[in-house]
């Protein structure tokens, strides 16, 4: 079967489309846990360098997309804690008394946004070299 023109565009709006939904998703389970759970994150790290220090405004003041940030910012760190741990700026007590929910929430989130833009960039890459 001969692949034209057409065939083509669609398999490149695949490969560029899913990467980005990926990403998206990843946005969206930092959007619900920015209007769900934080608040429940904050007050668990309360002697945490690297949460006090993105959450340091006072909590009545934060718009949606600053939240959105914080939120972002944490699930990195929460998905990397080792990193912190070892370098005191997170506190492994408080650590484990984070619910397991909210921390695989916040891992699946980084892991996501990470393979959503290292999947764009190689499918950029891949389609620049195959042209």
């Amino acid at each position: 079967m001969y692949w034209g023109f057409n065939e083509f565009l669609l398999v490149k709006l695949f490969l560029v489309l899913t990467p980005l939904l990926v990403s998206f998703i990843a946005v969206g389970i930092n959007c619900y846990t920015a209007y769900r759970d934080l608040d429940a994150v904050l007050d668990i790290f309360k002697n945490s360098y690297a949460v006090t220090y993105y959450g340091r405004m006072p909590s009545g003041k934060w718009s949606f997309a600053t939240r959105l940030s914080l939120a972002t910012n944490l699930s990195g760190t929460i998905a990397w804690s080792s990193r912190y741990v070892r370098r005191g700026m997170l506190d492994p007590e408080e650590l484990a008394r984070l619910p397991v929910s909210i921390k695989t929430r916040m891992m699946w989130s980084s892991v996501l946004s990470i393979s959503g833009f290292v999947g764009l960039w190689v499918v950029i890459i891949a389609l620049e070299i195959f042209k």
